[in-house]
């Protein structure tokens, strides 16, 4: 029973926004740094090359290309417009407008990093899906992450049951997952622009919960 007590204390204490945000925000920051210092090529490279001596079948370039698929604008734009529709007919309409916040700012905040780091992706021939930007930060990983977990995180804080709540940030979590980890196996990214998008989506949901918070908070000291 103490374990128990414990252990939903220290998920209360990772589920706080504020917890998150130093946490991911300071992930990517690094990995940004490091990027811009040439540190990541090493690592990236050696993994790129092993992974690339192992050719894929047709069927899993299908099974990688459904998953990418996932992760890309037109999905997660559909998917979030469905969502804040959702939301706002229910009566959340706070929670809408900081989904389509969140995705509009973190599309921009994306390709704002990718022009301005100007990460050059993996060889060409090796891709195996079309891509027409550069490669840091992973737009499919940071935007699946930023989509899918903002939902998540709406599901969790409706359930008290912290057992309810791992399921659906699992659920989230294998999503992103698969889109960030296709991305990597398909040639088209380097494996620290995926870790890279997932941190900054990741930051970037809990910047927002945050932002409901403070809100929330700013209310109820004016009634």
């Amino acid at each position: 029973m103490e374990v128990k007590s414990t252990f939903k204390a220290y998920f209360q204490i990772l589920e706080t926004p504020t917890v998150q945000v130093v946490l991911l925000g300071g992930g990517f920051l690094l990995l940004m740094l490091f990027e811009t210092m040439g540190v990541l090529t090493p690592f990236d490279t050696q993994l790129h090359g092993a992974l690339s001596q192992y050719p894929l079948a047709e069927w899993q370039q299908d099974i990688l290309r459904d998953a990418t698929a996932m992760g890309s604008n037109s999905v997660l734009l559909f998917i979030a417009f469905v969502a804040a529709l959702g939301l706002k007919f229910q009566g959340y309409t706070k929670q809408a407008s900081t989904l389509v916040f969140a995705v509009i700012a973190g599309l921009a905040l994306t390709f704002a990093l990718k022009y301005g780091i100007s990460r050059g992706r993996p060889p060409l021939a090796q891709h195996q899906v079309d891509v027409y930007t550069q490669s840091f930060p992973s737009a499919h990983a940071m935007m699946s992450t930023i989509v899918y977990f903002y939902i998540a995180r709406l599901f969790a804080k409706s359930t008290t049951q912290i057992s309810v709540k791992i399921w659906v940030y699992m659920v989230a979590g294998l999503l992103t997952f698969f889109v960030g980890i296709s991305r990597v196996f398909l040639g088209v990214h380097w494996p620290t622009d995926v870790l890279a998008g997932w941190l900054g989506g990741g930051a970037f949901v809990a910047f927002c919960f945050y932002i409901l918070k403070w809100q929330r908070k700013l209310r109820i000291r004016h009634q």
